[in-house]
């Protein structure tokens, strides 16, 4: 797998600059060439492109959930899901934090969708928290309108993350 593949060869060339004493840290231009090639690898396997951590979260979400990846820029939903006849719908939100949970959320253009999936990361992209949060809830107790953008946006508050009406799914995304 390219993306193994490439964290061993990062590791060790950082670790060759560290030992050789070439570098106490590795050059940035190195670094930015290595992400770019991380970032770029993930893509093909994500087949998306924009943002990586969005796209890494829907994966998860349509294979814990056996669902189906909806096509990049659906403006109502990322993975679809069938089971017993009925079709569900997805929306999935994700962030990578650092020293908070919370954060504003992307923006949300239409609420033909059945559940919010958020997903929030670490630094080093472990999963920290996901929920799975009924639309109703959603639209209603933390969505506000951005007049501007015409969207609306959520923002992740204690109370978000800790609501009963919401389903933890931090486990299953693991």
């Amino acid at each position: 797998m390219k993306i193994k593949k490439f964290s061993i060869s990062c590791l060790i060339t950082i670790t060759l600059l560290m030992v050789t004493g070439c570098a106490s840290k590795p050059n940035l231009k190195t670094v930015w060439l290595e992400y770019n090639h991380a970032e770029n690898a993930l893509g093909d396997k994500l087949d998306r492109t924009s943002n990586p951590v969005g796209d890494y979260a829907e994966y998860i979400v349509a294979k814990s959930y056996d669902g189906e990846r909806y096509k990049s820029g659906e403006k109502s939903y990322d993975v679809k899901v069938v089971k017993n006849d009925k079709t569900l719908k997805y929306q999935v939100k994700a962030r990578k934090l650092k020293n908070t949970t919370s954060t504003a959320l992307g923006g949300i253009r239409s609420w033909d969708f059945d559940y919010l999936i958020v997903v929030l990361f670490d630094q080093k992209g472990k999963i920290i928290k996901a929920l799975e949060v009924p639309v109703k809830i959603a639209k209603n107790d933390y969505a506000k309108k951005d007049k501007y953008k015409k969207v609306w946006v959520i923002t992740t508050t204690k109370d978000f993350l800790h609501d009963p009406r919401s389903n933890d799914i931090t486990e299953q995304l693991k």
